[in-house]
């Protein structure tokens, strides 16, 4: 239960808390570290961790088996079942996975909204999105698409047959990287990438 009696904002708090509403708003999940950091030019992904504490402490924002959300967002009601598809890499890309419609995840309906019908979800395998608060193990629910905007996380298919989960960046120069979220990892280039869907929410249990 969200405390009604809410303290006082900082500026930076203010500002924070309203590039989080709209991140989540326009794309139905919550940004990462480094994405607030960027909207906001804050260098140090410390310093938002700790504002996002803070606004967390304060009442505006919640989390609900981590994963992050504005305060009043729904955890619960009704649930829609999606299928499930098998394991995807974050990490090394491997060989292509099938939707199955006999395996499903029951999601919250306000995850799906009027996408219903064009959701699945993955089983992330390897941690090279961690930074995105995504770890292996995860779900993850994607939106069935064939394209994407540079800066979107995307499950993509390669043209060797493997799939992998990245962050699509697109350079002026024409040319496509795939850019994991963990510096343990280095972005690659691809050509003729084929998009299969792209990431509109994350789900976890402890």
């Amino acid at each position: 239960m969200v405390n009604k009696i809410r303290k006082q904002l900082t500026p930076r708090q203010e500002g924070i808390l309203k590039a989080v509403e709209g991140f989540i708003l326009e794309r139905g999940y919550a940004p990462t570290i480094r994405q607030v950091g960027r909207l906001l030019s804050i260098a140090s992904p410390s310093a938002v961790f700790k504002h996002l504490a803070s606004l967390e402490k304060k009442g505006y924002l919640t989390r609900d088996g981590g994963e992050l959300r504005l305060a009043g967002q729904p955890a619960g009601g009704a649930r829609v079942r999606v299928p499930l598809a098998g394991l995807v890499p974050a990490g090394t890309p491997k060989e292509a996975f099938d939707v199955s419609p006999d395996s499903s995840v029951d999601i919250p309906d306000w995850m799906v909204g009027r996408r219903r019908g064009n959701i699945f979800c993955i089983r992330v395998e390897g941690k090279s999105m961690i930074d995105a608060f995504i770890d292996d193990g995860d779900t993850v629910l994607l939106e069935r698409t064939n394209s994407a905007s540079s800066g979107e996380m995307v499950v993509g298919l390669l043209e060797d047959g493997s799939v992998t989960l990245k962050r699509l960046r697109r350079e002026e120069d024409g040319r496509t990287f795939l850019v994991p979220e963990n510096p343990a990892y280095k972005p690659f280039a691809v050509e003729n990438l084929r998009v299969l869907g792209r990431v509109i929410g994350v789900l976890r249990k402890y």
